[in-house]
């Protein structure tokens, strides 16, 4: 996924360069149309690739956050006053989920971004 950004990030400051103080484009739009359209496939084939393995995981982990917190909230007895340890470990498992989450969720929003502030850039440029 950063690889991606990257490269979007990459082929946007190659385009600004390229544009003048007057706004005239002084490269080969071609190249970087071409550019753009591998760019834009191979987010394309990433993201068919990884959506079921991404929608799986989000949603393994938004289970798991509920089950945890259920247990934790209403099987009281059972499972965080037992003893410290357990009570640690269940905030530990708490913790590495919402953050598991959080990081699948912040990859797909991070290359969307770029993808969609790319293009809107190209588009209004010219």
């Amino acid at each position: 996924m950063t690889f991606l950004c990257d490269q979007f990030d990459k082929l946007n400051e190659d385009f600004q360069r390229c544009i003048g103080s007057e706004g005239e484009f002084s490269d080969n739009f071609e190249q970087f149309r071409k550019r753009h359209q591998i760019i834009t496939r191979n987010v394309q084939e990433a993201d068919r690739i990884l959506m079921i393995s991404n929608g799986a995981n989000f949603c393994c982990q938004v289970a798991t956050i509920i089950l945890t917190l259920y247990s934790t909230i209403f099987f009281r007895d059972d499972t965080i006053s037992l003893d410290p340890e357990t009570a640690v470990l269940y905030v530990a498992w708490l913790s590495f989920s919402v953050f598991g989450l959080a990081l699948v969720a912040g990859q797909a929003m991070m290359l969307n971004h770029k993808a969609s502030i790319h293009y809107t850039s190209c588009l209004l440029k010219l």
